[in-house]
């Protein structure tokens, strides 16, 4: 695609005009992401759109002080049939607050388990649909299918409206008429004034009135039957009060909420459906995985029946649903606009009211997911990954109060179908299908079709033999423990308590209740405000609370006001208790802010926590985390108030002649625990000097690290180092805390976690802070309200609440600036103030067939101004790595690289490296296996070497070694000088790359191997539109199909990439 660019504040203007926009519209802008991101404007006949791509800049936009939802253009056009609907509202429009409020209810868990059964029959109506299809041999058409289903099962659960889609030959009509105004509203953005759309338009009006009118009858048939329920979202929206006032909904608005929610409650689940069955059958260890955890749940049963609580147990199934959409989300872009003059990502200046268009599919693709974000890995939303990833990162169904509101209802109808079509089904690709995106304004799978055979009990028994034991067992296993108790001891309280406006803290508290009542406990359940200041001391107190924008919920006020101000000292003395905080990552800002609360001033009143506070988040995995909590919950109560004859226990007396004294004996020295935790080995420096010139200003260092005895290591491995923080870093850290550094502290933790430090002895706290904790990292958000709660000083005080999550200070910065704070928290708060220190990672730059005793690091020194704008930044790995001289000692250990990123010993196959800086490291292991090769006669295929550097004399790494190697006719070495391209045929390597683009060619076509390794900001971005640029010109290929032909190369593994985030 032609496209003129221009530079307009800083931001890239890219006017597409020329060319016009594409039938898919969404790829076309992901297209220019990849060359002009994270921030461009596009420009299409004189209108303009601002785009953003980054997590740095979506975590500003989704500040809901500074920004709020914009309907963008877009939703401008679906305006025309929605009007104030709750998606399409503008913010200020009285139908928006008043719908929401009166809807919310809606999508509480008690409402969703009443939808369970509609779902369920709408399931099996598939199911006998595709069991149709396995008889005659005919494929299914997957997302026409998925269409069928969402869209029964929100006419059934949503408005007791019966479609009966799958009794039809053909799709309802109301899916065609939405369909083509959907196509409407997305044409509509690029049209040429110059053209006549009439007839477009008059078509558009009959369809929108078409569905105006299904619509009125769905109305007209609740009103009709005298049904005056309001336990579904039809009864909320025609007979419900608002909570405030006692209005209900206007007649024009309940259609627009109706035609609303039948669209976006079907459309865009039907494409997450369909995306993850593309997915799961082209990952079968994904879906061996997956019918794994089917078959634990429903054994060998033909047609199970799913109970509500069976669909919280598909975690897998559901990670492979998020993971489907986080590669392409449904609903791919969602705009935001600035409630007043800003700046964005502190450069890009932006006035109220201008919108700012997130585009999702990119911001799933930042650095944040890995090395590889176009590779379908469910395992990103493995709990604990999750947790330690920043919700901003994730955003398929919007951000904010204006988020998605039906996503659980969504995520349980898709889990729910997906599992049961895992468990029944083999899936058959015999039509080879390659994926194709069908745009809409949403995005589905395009003609994508399977054949179906039936599972048997035997591939069951197979799939379980050929698959260890999965986690869950484990766990299961464990938790039913030996010899434990099962039942309470008779008359043993349990006082659940809830803070909850709509509904669902309520429920999750008598469903505790009622758990605690099967297991032997007198429990109840009750509001928290009716034991404000009356917790008891005879039996455990269980909290289950939310916020609601960052406040108490209604029947939570008293008791937060009584627990954060006026409870006196010791007020919950010989209070044991447990909280469950219930919140949505979307509101970062407020996130578990009143659980966080009420967890933290019960033990600062005397109270005893029973086990750490847990979060369930309703935009994540509610039902997991529920399930997670609850296991810990009675595990733990029963190990303390259990009946030991429930287990037929025995309880043995004390033998007075046993020793007085547990002696466990420590061996090794202070950081054998800290190695052992990270499986890490004590590695001698041999040689350490400076790569680069000395007047350069970024430095690059050489390390040669002596390997122990039985630590091997294959050609571009990687060293995994775990570094020791600056000594006068350590006394800053030691000031500001009001610590001694000689002090020497005992650490037993409550609790053994990843994160647990691997403390076996007494230590002092210099040794804790240089060798165990993070010093320059940003606070997480629990250790900021842990700064905050602790500051003596409101207003200061105040200042931590209202830090955001991308603010660049780190912890002792913020400490610095809270004066209130230096010199009063104490050593006892450094574990829970200072995250554990991480290892770092670096490739290995050497080759075991030159020297296999030893490995060779090349280290990039980072110090630079630092983000904050105070001082400078100095990395904590390349620092410590860059201090080192020969004789000192490391712990480190080897990680293997992912085996596509290993130069084939293949000697017949062209190969082409690319890197920049520190990124030659594997590229000169691999020259030097070849050197090796060479030098016992065996011909080699060409290789070529593009490398990135400044200038000639300034950081042309192992410059000498290099030439030699190419006087041998080992690699032909092509070096990119960013200062002085005219030596170095273009300033980086992807323009050298596009100007000896005939010879590149020549050896692709002889099946030459692309290796790259460097900047994956904008190195190999770069390198990739070369590349696509080079096929485009030597095979007339417009812009999709060069995209294919790079893609292609990729899945073959002949395009490999080892790349990091820059800076």
């Amino acid at each position: 695609m032609t496209a003129t660019s221009l530079i307009t504040s800083a931001v890239p203007l890219v006017d597409i005009t020329a060319v016009g926009a594409s039938d898919t519209p969404l790829q076309q802008v992901m297209r220019l992401a990849r060359r002009h991101g994270p921030i461009f404007t596009r420009r299409l006949h004189g209108s303009d759109r601002l785009f953003v791509t980054s997590l740095e800049l979506v975590s500003e936009l989704a500040d809901e002080q500074r920004f709020t939802k914009s309907v963008g253009p877009a939703l401008e056009n679906v305006r025309e049939f929605t009007a104030d609907g709750l998606f399409t509202a503008y913010n200020d429009e009285a139908n928006w607050a008043k719908a929401h409020d009166i809807l919310m209810p809606a999508f509480a868990l008690g409402s969703m388990r009443a939808y369970h059964p509609a779902m369920l029959r709408v399931a099996r109506r598939l199911i006998e649909s595709w069991d149709g299809h396995l008889s005659s041999g005919t494929p299914v058409d997957v997302p026409e299918d998925m269409t069928r289903m969402t869209l029964d099962t929100i006419g059934l659960a949503g408005f007791g409206y019966d479609f009966e889609s799958f009794a039809r030959p053909e799709p309802h009509p109301f899916v065609g008429a939405m369909v083509r105004c959907l196509d409407w509203a997305m044409n509509k953005l690029g049209r040429d004034p110059d053209v006549d759309f009439t007839a477009e338009d008059a078509a558009f009006r009959g369809d929108a009135a078409f569905l105006a009118g299904v619509v009125d009858d769905v109305i007209a048939a609740r009103t009709a039957s005298g049904d005056t329920r309001t336990d579904d979202l039809l009864g909320l929206m025609l007979g419900a009060p608002h909570p405030s006032d006692g209005t209900t909904l206007d007649a024009a608005n309940i259609r627009n909420q109706v035609i609303t929610f039948l669209i976006a409650g079907h459309e865009t689940t039907s494409g997450a459906l369909s995306f993850a069955l593309y997915h799961l059958l082209k990952d079968p260890v994904s879906l061996r995985l997956a019918q794994r955890e089917t078959d634990e749940l429903w054994g060998d049963a033909e047609d199970p029946e799913p109970t509500f609580e069976d669909v919280g147990r598909l975690r897998w199934t559901r990670q492979v649903l998020l993971e489907a959409l986080r590669l392409w989300p449904t609903a791919a872009a969602f705009t935001r606009e600035a409630r007043e003059d800003t700046l964005l990502g502190g450069r890009y200046p932006l006035r109220a009211g201008e919108g700012v268009a997130v585009l999702t599919p990119m911001l799933h693709r930042d650095p944040v997911w890995g090395d590889n974000p176009e590779l379908f890995d469910p395992t990103r939303f493995d709990p604990a990954v999750e947790a330690a990833r920043s919700p901003h990162a994730y955003k398929p169904f919007g951000t904010g109060e204006r988020a998605c509101i039906g996503r659980q209802f969504a995520l349980h109808e898709a889990t729910m179908l997906l599992g049961m079509l895992i468990h029944r089904y083999r899936f058959v690709d015999s039509a080879g299908y390659r994926l194709r995106i069908k745009e809409t304004l949403t995005l589905k799978p395009d003609a994508f079709t399977l054949t179906l055979a039936r599972r048997t009990p035997a591939d069951r028994a197979v799939n379980r033999a050929a698959l260890p034991t999965s986690a869950r067992t484990e766990t299961i296993r464990a938790e039913k423990g030996e010899g434990g108790p099962t039942r309470a001891r008779t008359g043993t309280g349990l006082l659940v308590l809830h803070g909850s406006n709509y509904g669902t803290c309520r429920e999750l508290a008598r469903d505790l209740a009622d758990e605690a009542t099967r297991l032997g406990f007198d429990a109840s359940a009750a509001p928290l405000d009716e034991r404000a200041g009356a917790l008891p001391t005879d039996s455990p107190v269980v909290l289950v609370a939310a916020s609601y924008n960052g406040r108490p919920t209604d029947d939570a006020a008293r008791f937060a006001e009584w627990a954060e101000r006026t409870a006196d000292p010791g007020a919950a003395d010989g209070v044991h208790y447990a909280v469950l905080g219930v919140g949505d990552r979307n509101w970062a800002a407020t996130y578990q802010r009143v659980p966080t609360l009420l967890d933290e001033r019960l033990a600062a009143l005397g109270g005893t926590r029973l086990l750490p506070r847990a979060e369930a988040d309703a935009s994540g995995d509610l039902t997991g985390s529920v399930t997670d909590f609850t296991r810990a919950l009675f595990r733990t109560l029963l190990e303390r108030h259990g009946d030991p004859e429930s287990a037929g226990a025995v309880t043995e007396p004390q033998d007075s002649h046993s020793p007085a004294y547990e002696v466990t004996e420590i061996s090794g020295g202070p950081l054998t625990a800290l190695a052992e935790r990270h499986g890490m080995v004590s590695m001698t420096v041999t040689e350490a000097y400076e790569l680069t010139d000395p007047a350069h200003p970024r430095t690059k260092r050489f390390l040669r690290l002596a390997l122990p005895e039985g630590v091997t290591y294959r050609t571009a491995d990687h060293l995994a180092v775990l570094p020791a923080n600056d000594p006068s870093l350590v006394a800053r850290a030691a000031e500001l805390f009001g610590a001694d550094l000689d002090t020497v502290l005992s650490l037993r933790p409550r609790r053994t976690t990843r994160d647990t430090l691997p403390v076996d002895r007494p230590l002092t706290v210099r040794e804790l802070l240089t060798h165990h904790l993070e010093l320059a990292q940003r606070p997480t958000p629990r250790q900021l309200a842990a700064l905050a709660e602790r500051n003596p000083c409101p207003p200061e005080r105040t200042s931590l609440k209202q830090v955001t999550a991308d603010d660049p200070r780190s912890t002792l910065e913020l400490i610095e600036d809270h004066p209130a704070l230096r010199g009063v928290l104490g050593a006892a708060a450094l574990p829970e103030l200072l995250s554990p220190l991480r290892p770092r990672t670096y490739s290995i730059s050497s080759s075991p067939a030159v020297d296999a005793r030893h490995a060779d690091l090349m280290v990039s020194v980072l110090e630079a101004p630092a983000r904050s704008g105070r001082g400078v930044f100095k990395g904590t790995g390349s620092g410590y790595l860059a201090a080192l001289r020969p004789g000192d000692t490391v712990l480190a250990r080897v990680q293997p690289c992912r085996e596509a990123f290993r130069i084939p010993t293949d000697t017949r196959t062209p190969v082409v490296m690319i890197a920049a800086g520190t990124g030659l490291a594997p590229f000169r292991g691999t020259i030097a296996d070849r050197a090796a090769l060479a030098a016992k006669g065996i011909e080699l295929a060409p290789a070529l070497l593009y490398f990135g550097c400044d200038a000639p004399e300034a950081d042309f790494l192992h410059s000498a070694e290099l030439r030699a190697a190419e006087d041998a006719g080992v690699v032909s070495v092509r070096p990119a000088f960013s200062e002085r391209p005219e030596a170095g045929g273009g300033p980086y390597v992807q323009h050298r790359l596009a100007a000896e683009g005939d010879e590149v060619w020549s050896l692709l076509e002889a099946g030459a191997r692309v290796y790259v390794c460097g900047d994956g900001a904008r190195m190999a971005p770069g390198v990739r539109a070369a590349l696509r640029d080079l096929c485009a010109r030597r095979t007339g290929a417009d812009a999709r199909a060069a995209d294919a032909w790079l893609r292609e190369l990729t899945d073959a593994g002949r395009y490999v990439e080892d790349v990091y985030a820059a800076g």
